[in-house]
């Protein structure tokens, strides 16, 4: 069960919906917290050093391991993502407000900038 941040309705996993949905209590648009800088670095890195250690650990040396590790960058990447993932979803779920602003991921189209010598 989370709560609103704006009102404190008590919501259950029905209530939710991906990306951003209304509160049943107040109207207020909300959605789930977009994973931080941080987050992304540790699965990034913590995937580069398990691609290398695993293949290490199975008997993989010189460039056998160094292609064995490529090789499993990926799926590394994709298994600690989820994990980590489905722990903060698990362990500290939360709400927040949506603002609808745009963080710069939708790209605007606008026309020249104005001079500024007009004469």
């Amino acid at each position: 069960m989370l709560r609103c941040p704006a009102c404190g309705w008590k919501m259950g996993r029905r209530d939710m919906r991906r990306g951003s949905f209304a509160c049943p209590g107040c109207k207020q648009r909300l959605r789930r917290p977009d994973p931080s800088g941080y987050e992304l670095v540790a699965g990034v890195v913590g995937s580069g050093l398990l691609a290398f250690l695993v293949p290490y650990w199975l008997g993989a040396r010189d460039s056998n391991l160094f292609w064995d590790a490529i090789l499993l960058f990926l799926p590394m990447c994709l298994g600690i993502g989820s994990g980590l993932g489905a722990f903060r979803g698990f362990l500290f779920p939360r709400l927040e407000r949506d603002t609808g602003e745009d963080k710069g991921g939708i790209l605007h189209i606008t026309g020249p900038p104005d001079s500024s010598n007009k004469s």
